[in-house]
C-alpha cells in the first residue's frame, strides 16, 4: 500500500533538510527515497488516507460495538482477537470530537 500524501510530505522535508545542510542525498530522485522512508513509517502508524471524521465515525462504532452485549457477545474476542476492554482502550487512541 502507498500513501502519497505521506511519501510527498517525506519528500518536502527531505528536500528541505538537504538544503538546510543536514543531510546529503546522493539519489538522483528523492521521491524513491521518500516512498521507502513512508512504507516503514506505515508499518507503524495509521493510513493518512483516513479523514479525522472517519476516525471518529470508527470510535463511534466500537464504542457502540461493545456496549451491546448482545453483538459484543462471549465469541467476539475469538473473532477479533481482542476483548471489550481492550476495544475501548484502542478506541480511546481515537479522535474524540
Amino acid at each position: 500500500m502507498q500513501d502519497k500524501l505521506l511519501s510527498k510530505t517525506i519528500a518536502m522535508v527531505l528536500g528541505e533538510l538537504e538544503r538546510d545542510g543536514d543531510l546529503v542525498i546522493t539519489s538522483p530522485s528523492i521521491e524513491p527515497v521518500a516512498d521507502r522512508i513512508a512504507q516503514a513509517v506505515l508499518s507503524v502508524v495509521p493510513n493518512t488516507a483516513l479523514s479525522h471524521l472517519e476516525m471518529l465515525g470508527v470510535r463511534n462504532l466500537v464504542l457502540h460495538a461493545i456496549s451491546d452485549k448482545r453483538f459484543f457477545d462471549w465469541e467476539m474476542p475469538t473473532l477479533t482477537g481482542f476483548t471489550a476492554a481492550e476495544f475501548e482502550g484502542i478506541a480511546e487512541k481515537l479522535p474524540r470530537d
